[in-house]
């Protein structure tokens, strides 16, 4: 088993190989975080596909979205309670409860008889997935060194392809034959292997000996933030979408603001900083976020309306998509050096660089030309998304490594909340709440597709800031430590 300050051997050129995630006890740890990552996102894709089959069964077509928005409060809430957990409970007790909250969860979504009672077995789905991401996030930080963490890291992202591979065909197996519901007791017993196992390999270790409570008013202000968020997509009315958006960045920065002066933070020293390293690695993860999310929301029914694409199709972009970021991902793990700075801030350059050409085929341009640019803009994400998020890990500062890879998940989720919401905003402004005519899509997809420039362009810069602030000649980011 490696060691608890995450060294582990690697290959006599300094660069890891894949099989050394399997070797000298990380194996089941590495399997393990898969697995538990894996279960969450299944869960993202498969309630994607079986929602048209839910609302046939069991009604609540008003609510069609909020599976998914209150999936992702719960998620955000989770993701924030993830440090506080281990602390409190030790490392193997906090995955093991994170994962019967998980369990939990799942059997609610498989048997409501009524929406609300769906929504509210998603919050609990929710918040147990969070738990798992964010004390995942920790693990990996902590059982594997800076080489294999970036290994890691794109195994990861690979296990999210395979799930937007394989959710989809779990969810509509089961749609079409009529029980959706077994779509989640088939990820049941997966869960429960999952529990088991934590038990068993975890390496325990020991909770605070000082007792904390829940920081009950910061989890608030959180999810009334992402909650606001969440509600202007429910919103036809473009200043009150304004004024909620606003609401929810004032919660969210108010929560920063209190957990900044709390003895146990939530959160690692000025997340938010341009002035120092976490703060910038965080600043790219919200971006990269914003970033899929503003550009994914809306592309579906451009497609559709614009090209006359049948939702399989449209599917298959979002397969492609996710297979390129993997590959990004993958393709950049082993990179040391100058190629690896370059990587980082090129990635999100490259992202920019594909969204902008994409808006010029967007209207009337070719598919194939369309296709090619989702797999550049993926590769691109999936480069920066992986380095910097390793980097972010490596300049933790001393005592805040934990916090600082366990909030990771929150903070992607929180820029997932507000691509969606910003896309939303530029979307009605542009005409599109007034129907889905040719024209109407056309214009509005121009709109959105050009604000999308913006948020990687940014991602591009503060990654550079990042590589500048600490590259001080060394040979590797992670040599210097706040």
């Amino acid at each position: 088993m490696p060691d608890n300050n995450g060294t582990a051997d690697t290959a006599p050129n300094g660069k890891a190989d894949w099989i050394e995630l399997f070797r000298g006890g990380r194996g089941v740890y590495t399997v393990l975080s898969n697995l538990g990552i894996g279960l969450h996102a299944l869960d993202i894709f498969i309630i994607i596909t079986i929602m048209p089959t839910v609302v046939t069964d069991i009604g609540g077509l008003a609510y069609y979205t909020w599976t998914s928005m209150l999936y992702m409060v719960g998620s955000i809430t989770g993701a924030a309670c993830g440090g506080y957990m281990r602390i409190q409970l030790g490392r193997r007790r906090g995955y093991v409860i994170a994962g019967i909250v998980l369990i939990v969860g799942t059997v609610g979504c498989a048997i409501p008889p009524d929406m609300p009672t769906l929504l509210g077995a998603r919050v609990i789905k929710g918040f147990g997935g969070g738990l798992v991401i964010a004390q995942s996030m920790a693990l990996i930080s902590e059982l594997y060194d800076n080489r294999l963490r970036t290994r890691m890291l794109a195994l990861v992202t690979t296990t999210w392809s395979v799930a937007a591979l394989l959710g989809p065909a779990i969810g509509g197996v089961f749609a079409e034959i009529g029980w959706w519901r077994g779509a989640f007791w088939a990820t049941l017993p997966f869960a429960v292997v999952f529990v088991w196992a934590s038990w068993r390999t975890i390496p325990p270790s020991p909770p605070s000996a000082i007792s904390r409570p829940l920081p009950l008013m910061r989890l608030s202000l959180l999810t009334l933030g992402v909650i606001c968020v969440g509600m202007t997509g429910q919103m036809d009315s473009i200043p009150a979408m304004g004024v909620m958006l606003f609401a929810a960045l004032a919660l969210v920065w108010f929560t920063f603001r209190v957990d900044a002066t709390s003895d146990h933070a939530l959160f690692p020293s000025r997340p938010l900083s341009f002035f120092g390293a976490v703060g910038l690695s965080y600043w790219v993860f919200f971006l990269i976020s914003v970033t899929h999310s503003s550009l994914l929301i809306f592309t579906p029914l451009f497609l559709q309306v614009l090209h006359g694409l049948s939702p399989l199709y449209v599917g298959y972009l979002s397969l492609v998509f996710s297979l390129a970021w993997t590959a990004g991902a993958i393709a950049v793990s082993g990179w040391t050096g100058r190629w690896e700075r370059y990587a980082a801030a090129g990635g999100m350059g490259l992202a920019a660089v594909g969204i902008a050409l994409m808006t010029r085929e967007i209207v009337s341009g070719s598919m194939t030309v369309v296709t090619v640019y989702f797999m550049v803009i993926g590769l691109g994400i999936g480069a920066t998304n992986v380095l910097m998020t390793s980097w972010g890990m490596m300049v933790a500062r001393k005592g805040e490594e934990s916090v600082t890879a366990s909030s990771m998940p929150m903070i992607r989720a929180i820029g997932v909340a507000f691509g969606a919401a910003l896309a939303g905003l530029v979307a009605n402004a542009a005409g599109l709440g007034q129907g889905t005519e040719r024209e109407i899509v056309a214009n509005a997809a121009i709109w959105v597709m050009s604000m999308s420039v913006v948020p990687p362009a940014l991602a591009a810069l503060i990654a550079l800031r990042f590589l500048t602030y600490w590259h001080g000649g060394h040979e590797s980011v992670g040599a210097a430590r706040d």
